[in-house]
């Protein structure tokens, strides 16, 4: 698999569990200090996280790193 495809499946992930959390982007982005734009970009795959962004996402999703990379 390429990067490409991690980080959209990453990002996929995200959205799943953003969404069946209902949280809207603009919320999400203010749980982890950032914006709407951001959450955007990063449920489309274009960021290259690096690990510590990665644990501050999933803290605020209540999951560990390993259940968002495992789907």
């Amino acid at each position: 698999m390429q990067t490409n495809e991690r980080r959209e499946r990453l990002g996929t992930a995200i959205r799943q569990e953003r969404m069946r959390q209902r949280l809207s982007q603009t919320r999400f982005a203010h749980m982890i200090g950032s914006d709407q734009s951001y959450v955007s970009r990063l449920e489309r795959g274009e960021y290259n996280l690096k690990f510590d962004r990665l644990c501050e996402i999933a803290d605020a999703l209540g999951l560990d790193v390993s259940e968002l990379l495992s789907r």
